[in-house]
């Protein structure tokens, strides 16, 4: 008896102190981030199946995203940015630039393409430059 007491009183303070724990220290990302993570998986979610994003720091400002589904051979990878780095009106609170020709392919399709992400590679602006 003494037990099952000590349990009922242990298991909700066991259950409040995962609950702060994964609040306080899991997801270290920006509020932009996973604001990105989630609407590129909601609009991935409609043409690819359910799909999943990581994101991966670079350093303090620099983050990227990768998302993936079972109907995308190659993860979907982009850059994030906070809205106010982008050289362009957003109505999100993030700026996309898709990093890879998976990505860039993917933009304009579906509902990605509500999205406004930045399709242009840096390399590319370079070649244009050099060719002139």
């Amino acid at each position: 008896m003494k037990i099952s007491k000590i349990f009922l009183c242990a298991a909700p303070l066991l259950l409040v102190a995962g609950i702060a724990y994964g609040n306080f220290n899991g997801g270290s990302e920006p509020d932009y981030v996973l604001d990105a993570m989630s609407a590129v998986s909601n609009k991935m979610s409609y043409s690819f199946g359910i799909s999943k994003c990581k994101s991966v720091q670079h350093d303090e400002v620099k983050w990227d995203i990768a998302c993936s589904s079972a109907y995308t051979p190659t993860a979907l990878s982009f850059s994030v940015q906070p809205a106010e780095k982008a050289p362009y009106d957003v109505a999100t609170p993030f700026y996309l630039v898709a990093r890879n020709e998976a990505a860039r392919k993917a933009s304009g399709e579906g509902l990605l393409s509500f999205l406004m992400i930045n399709t242009v590679d840096k390399s590319d602006d370079m070649k244009v430059i050099a060719a002139n």
